[in-house]
């Protein structure tokens, strides 16, 4: 059976990973908030479609 080869995968130093980490953080937490106010939008142009379908007279029965 062949031997591995270990091999060193060089790292940042602690300081750099902790900033790195606090980065992808407050990105994934701005994502989080453009992903609400995105759905509340959607949701709140859809109501706005179904309301403006049911309220508005029908073109059928208005030529009728």
């Amino acid at each position: 059976m062949k031997q591995a080869i270990r091999q060193h995968a060089p790292l940042q130093p602690v300081a750099e990973q902790h900033r790195i980490a606090a980065k992808v953080y407050a990105l994934m937490a701005l994502c989080d908030r453009l992903e609400t106010s995105l759905t509340a939008t959607t949701r709140s142009k859809l109501l706005d479609a179904v309301l403006h379908e049911a309220l508005e007279p029908a073109v059928e029965a208005v030529d009728a």
